[in-house]
């Protein structure tokens, strides 16, 4: 018999001893889980009445203890055992969980614990950590950290890396630890300058082409170069076919105008022009805000103010002080293929205003639309003064 534990710590005249009979029932009623354990509490308890539920529990928790510690210790472990964990501790990772595995399933009842601290009093963690703390990273610099900070923000994480001759999660770790977002936030996508504008798409292609618009990244894709090589075998000789349609196509880079034009044995003109009509595709089109400011004030003899909504050609003569070049535009004559871009119609049901022949496929397609009178004839004719 043993002297059970009182739980309340509170003195008693005499100790309660457990008998074995009674360890006995605890035990069988924890094999049938909750319900079980709590027909066997209740039973010791009609047997010994002075027993208060929380000694029961307390004397439970003990049993349980005692019997998961029934299992081989460290010192009787084999030898072979013992090298299994050597080697998984070596090792790191998966092989060291393994290790762990084997040794619980040779010996069962070993905690798990009790392999940690075996290995810690080894001194095998301490190898561990000690190989983990020891790297080759390279501090940042105070220059380093100027250049990442001006362009976060402004340039993509990739373009930063290489520039900072890091790799990307450093880059991208070092923002985080700042708070600082690495999303690209400055600059105009195609598209927007496309509404903003009113410059069709193709138009801004022969722009970029022609070094009129610069945009972010103007360098040839490597995949639409790989096409284009495919497309047209009789531009360049055999051997530089292959090269540009096997290597170039596995790397994921840009390669600059010059470069392309001695790939393919041409002038830098020649792949402004491809560049223009689209054959070629560039990284990355985006337009920063500087470019654009460029472009408004070096050749804003390209933007037609009459086609503009009057908002955004008023932000522009305020923004950019363009007010001698609107004169200008004024007194320009509008081509006759652009005319049609002048008059703003209003689609009858959605009441959305539509500028030029949009409205003619938008009316189709809208639902509800009216179908009475000529689409044509509806709306109001805003002619540019």
């Amino acid at each position: 018999m043993e002297v059970g534990i009182n739980p309340d710590r509170k003195k008693r005249s005499q100790s309660f001893r457990w008998l074995q009979e009674i360890d006995q029932i605890l035990v069988v009623g924890m094999k049938y889980g909750p319900r079980g354990t709590q027909e066997a509490v209740k039973k010791v308890r009609q047997l010994t009445p002075e027993l208060v539920p929380a000694q029961l529990w307390h004397r439970m928790r003990h049993l349980r203890d005692k019997g998961h510690n029934k299992g081989a210790t460290p010192i009787d472990w084999s030898e072979s055992a013992i090298e299994i964990l050597r080697d998984g501790y070596r090792s790191g990772g998966r092989k060291k969980t393994d290790a762990i595995k084997t040794v619980r399933a040779l010996y069962p009842g070993v905690a798990r614990y009790v392999v940690s601290r075996f290995a810690r009093n080894q001194g095998w963690l301490d190898g561990m950590q000690g190989s983990k703390q020891k790297d080759d990273r390279r501090p940042w610099t105070r220059k380093e950290e100027q250049e990442l900070f001006s362009r976060a923000g402004y340039e993509p994480v990739k373009a930063i890396a290489q520039k900072l001759k890091r790799s990307e999660q450093s880059v991208r770790f070092r923002l985080k630890g700042r708070a600082i977002s690495a999303r690209v936030t400055d600059g105009w996508s195609l598209r927007k300058i496309q509404q903003t504008l009113h410059i069709s798409h193709r138009r801004l292609q022969r722009l970029i082409g022609g070094g009129l618009l610069r945009v972010r990244d103007p360098r040839v894709s490597a995949i639409s170069l790989a096409k284009f090589c495919r497309g047209r075998g009789t531009v360049a000789s055999p051997e530089i076919e292959q090269k540009t349609a096997v290597t170039v196509c596995k790397e994921n880079e840009g390669y600059s105008w010059g470069r392309v034009a001695k790939l393919l044995g041409v002038t830098t003109v020649e792949v402004a022009k491809w560049v223009a009509d689209g054959e070629l595709k560039v990284m990355d089109t985006s337009v920063t805000d500087r470019a654009f400011e460029t472009f408004c004030l070096q050749h804003s003899s390209e933007l037609n103010f009459g086609l503009m909504d009057p908002a955004v050609a008023k932000w522009l003569i305020d923004e950019y002080g363009l007010e001698t070049v609107t004169t200008m535009q004024r007194t320009c004559p509008v081509a006759s293929s652009q005319k049609q871009a002048l008059v703003v119609r209003p689609c009858p049901k959605c009441k959305r205003t539509i500028r030029g022949n949009g409205y003619f496929g938008h009316i189709p397609a809208c639902r509800g639309t009216m179908s009475q009178g000529n689409p044509g004839q509806l709306g109001v004719h805003q002619q540019a003064s």
